[in-house]
């Protein structure tokens, strides 16, 4: 548990482990994207993120990012924002860049769109 120190913020992509899983769930270790409130993230014991998929796909539910400096993935990528989870924050591990802010908008229309808010 974070114990109050914040180790990690909204909109990193971390590494993360997702083993182990049960039935269509992306597995493995993979970059992930932190979605959760960074007050959460500092007091909680979970964390929300979206894994991050190789290449890109036309849904709208998915956000296809492109791979960048600043995001640091070593190839385009998409999220499936269906796959959407909390995870345990023994499971985050190391930085592996940001996201930039130019998607969060399609973020939010796609978990909106999931999520059926609006």
């Amino acid at each position: 548990m974070p114990q109050g120190n914040l180790t990690y913020r909204r909109g990193e992509i971390r590494f993360c482990k997702l083993d182990p899983t049960v039935g269509t769930k992306l597995r493995k270790t993979r970059s992930c994207l932190i979605v959760q409130n960074d007050i959460m993230n500092q007091h909680g014991s979970l964390t929300i993120v979206m894994p991050f998929r190789p290449g890109s796909k036309k849904a709208p539910y998915i956000v296809n990012i492109v791979a960048s400096a600043m995001n640091s993935l070593d190839q385009d990528c998409y999220i499936d924002v269906g796959q959407i989870r909390s995870i345990d924050n023994s499971r985050v591990l190391g930085l592996v860049g940001v996201l930039e802010e130019e998607y969060w908008e399609s973020i939010r229309t796609a978990l909106n769109i999931v999520l059926e808010f609006s």
